[in-house]
């Protein structure tokens, strides 16, 4: 998945998700270059513990929202544990970009409707 796309369900999938959270409030079109540091959860004064902490969570509400909300399923050889541990990794870099975790979890959950 090169681009930030509309037409993509794991861009739009995840930007509606991480909108409903608050954890962005800018439209679609911007919302692939922002930062990590840019979502609400990352907090730059906190230590990479408390980062780490937070991250895990939002991994866990994006997990829910998708698996529980969307309908989506674990790509092959995915699971629980490995799409969060994905997530958490670049939730906690400050450099990543939405963008980034579009790509992750393009790799981790087939989104309904999704052809492959």
């Amino acid at each position: 998945m090169p681009d930030w796309s509309k037409n993509n369900r794991a861009c739009t999938t995840l930007w509606t998700t991480l909108s409903s959270m608050q954890q962005l409030s800018t439209n679609f079109r911007e919302s692939g270059e922002l930062t990590m540091s840019d979502l609400t959860f990352f907090n730059t004064l906190g230590s990479s513990e408390l980062r780490k902490q937070q991250a895990k969570i939002v991994a866990d509400q994006i997990d829910n929202a998708f698996r529980i909300g969307r309908g989506a399923k674990y790509e092959q050889g995915v699971d629980r544990t490995k799409a969060m541990d994905e997530m958490v990794k670049i939730l906690t870099d400050e450099t990543k970009t939405v963008k980034d975790l579009a790509v992750n979890v393009d790799e981790s959950y087939n989104f309904w409707g999704e052809v492959k």
